[in-house]
């Protein structure tokens, strides 16, 4: 059955906006590129202003589908409603990188409501944000907060990034694929996702955690590659999401949006997968930033994120391991495995980061905040585990960003007088290769006392810098 095509254009500007009529009643649309050799971004929206279809793509060619009912929509696609096929739609686009960009082909054209396999077996993320938890009660869930999918740059199917996370024991998940927002997700029993998002700019890498909304559904593309913007794109989502900086010394991904305002930095992802082959300088690094942030005031937490892109079975090159969705894990001390427990529960600090096995901390009373504090903080941390990859592990415990008392054992004591001033404390844990195995978040005393020092994201670079 020959069907009508409402569009085909080169793709040969770095930034446009096309429009395209639909003049009769449809069910469904496909969208198609072909002959693709760069990173680009496509959104479809309706006559309504609606966003209906979203495509990141790096492989050469591909397709998605919006249809009037959503099990036949791709995922990362939107239904829409009969009544509203008739009229002006646009396409918006970016490319990446125009070299060769002109040779990509898109065309939209009238779809079939049997193009897309029905995915009936699916959950809505944004309606998990408000789901109870149906699981056994625990007081710990291991999680991983930046994951991709073939739906952006990475080589697992949705399917098997829930496969690989109930072979690494987590309890949920957050897929975060470039600039896309999942609506849908499959079922797994035993796990939970929530949605999330990676704002990708050439600026840097903003994961949206719990995010309720794409901000792409208002504002376009190439805002993000503007300071000013994305520094109001991000107050905006804090209202609908919780905010990580990802890997933030790490080269050409690293984050370096000079007037980003560090009051806006809730969480910051220090280990960002360990296998990859700069990762060990830059978790170095990202530990380092952490610790002037932290001495400057700034309530920073730290978690951890796999950024998934491989197959479970590759490694990259020169690892002896291989890159895994659930490594590192982050641990959310959390009442119920639901978004708003575990997002008080983050917010809270209640977080640990390992490559494996829970890194327990015990305060022995102490609160996560101890304001007007004076006198002796006692405090114990345990391992389950000794070594890791057949290398010893060992404790190290920070005051103030210095490291104080280190050994390796599974179970360490540690006491000090704290005087009135700002301090805080923390736990390390390194492997005999110096690389890092894991950490719990900051206890702090007396931290309203602290004025800030630095105020944007240029400042701690400086500092960063003056360092070396």
């Amino acid at each position: 059955m020959q069907r009508e095509k409402f569009l085909n254009i080169k793709l040969n500007k770095a930034y446009d906006v096309v429009n395209f009529t639909i003049d009769k009643d449809i069910k469904a649309l496909t969208i198609k590129w072909s002959n693709n050799k760069q990173f680009f971004s496509a959104y479809v929206f309706g006559p309504d202003k609606k966003l209906y279809a979203q495509v990141i793509a790096a492989k050469d060619s591909g397709e998605r589908h919006i249809a009037t009912i959503q099990s036949s929509c791709s995922p990362c696609c939107q239904s829409f409603k009969p009544n509203i096929a008739k009229g002006v739609w646009s396409l918006e686009y970016g490319v990446l990188n125009m070299c060769d960009a002109d040779d990509i082909s898109l065309e939209i054209y009238e779809g079939d409501l049997d193009s897309e396999e029905n995915r009936f077996n699916e959950v809505n993320l944004f309606d998990s944000i408000m789901m109870k938890d149906d699981g056994p009660k625990k007081t710990s869930y291991a999680a991983d907060f930046h994951t991709h999918t073939i739906y952006s740059d990475g080589k697992m199917s949705r399917e098997a990034n829930n496969d690989v996370a109930i072979k690494q024991g987590l309890d949920f998940f957050v897929p975060t694929d470039h600039n896309v927002y999942h609506y849908t997700w499959p079922k797994h029993e035993g796990l939970k996702v929530y949605p999330g998002i990676e704002i990708t700019s050439s600026l840097g890498h903003i994961n949206l955690l719990f995010t309720e909304k794409t901000p792409f559904a208002e504002h376009a593309i190439y805002e993000i590659e503007d300071e000013e913007a994305l520094v109001r794109i991000i107050k905006e989502a804090k209202d609908y999401s919780l905010i990580s900086v990802n890997h933030p010394c790490m080269p050409p991904w690293d984050f370096h949006a000079k007037s980003f305002p560090l009051d806006l930095i809730t969480f910051m992802e220090v280990i960002n997968d360990p296998t990859y082959m700069t990762s060990k300088k830059a978790i170095k690094d990202a530990i380092k930033a952490w610790n002037y942030l932290l001495n400057d005031g700034y309530r920073v937490i730290s978690i951890g994120g796999s950024d998934s892109h491989l197959l479970p079975e590759e490694k990259y090159e020169g690892s002896a391991y291989p890159s895994l969705l659930g490594d590192p894990k982050t641990i959310v001390y959390a009442k119920e495995n639901t978004a708003e427990a575990l997002k008080d529960a983050m917010l809270d600090g209640e977080v640990s980061v390992t490559r494996s096995k829970e890194i327990k901390l015990s305060a022995n009373g102490l609160a996560r905040e101890n304001e007007n504090f004076t006198g002796r903080a006692s405090l114990r941390a345990e391992l389950l585990e000794n070594n890791f990859h057949s290398s010893a592990l060992h404790i190290s415990w920070l005051i103030d960003g210095e490291c104080v008392k280190d050994e390796k054992a599974k179970e360490s004591m540690f006491s000090i007088e704290i005087d009135s001033a700002y301090h805080w404390i923390r736990v390390d844990v390194w492997d005999e290769d110096g690389n890092l195995y894991g950490y719990t978040n900051p206890i702090f005393f007396n931290r309203k006392t602290k004025e800030h020092e630095m105020k944007v994201w240029g400042d701690l670079m400086e500092k960063m810098s003056n360092e070396k």
